[in-house]
């Protein structure tokens, strides 16, 4: 799966791990390290990230291994919000229309599925 192909707002731990193509501890050593994006967590443990904490653990991941920046350099260019706000610019800017039968159904999916993860740990 591809984020930029996805209309999803929220994304399972399995989900991210497969579109970052990172290890389960990366993802949770980032979380602690970097503390730009943080999991929400179900009562059960499982992990959620929302599409902004999908691309800023990208933008790392670009940071740390294509650009091959040192942790100290990550964090700075992070801290400074300059290289995420033009990324959240970047998705601003495509303009989604609430009134889209599609994007509506698609909200709503994601919704019953939320709703089925809560439900699974009410029991």
């Amino acid at each position: 799966m591809d984020l930029k192909y996805s209309n999803k707002l929220v994304f399972k731990r399995s989900e991210v791990i497969k579109i970052t193509k990172l290890d389960g501890k990366v993802l949770d050593f980032w979380e602690r390290e970097f503390k730009v994006y943080k999991a929400s967590e179900n009562k059960n443990g499982d992990k959620f990230y929302s599409r902004d904490d999908v691309e800023k653990i990208l933008l790392i991941k670009k940071y740390l291994i294509e650009e091959k920046l040192r942790k100290e350099e990550v964090k700075k260019r992070l801290g400074s919000n300059e290289n995420l706000n033009s990324e959240e610019n970047k998705l601003n800017n495509k303009k989604v229309d609430i009134n889209n039968k599609k994007f509506l159904s698609q909200i709503k999916k994601e919704l019953k599925e939320i709703l089925t993860l809560l439900d699974k740990n009410d029991k």
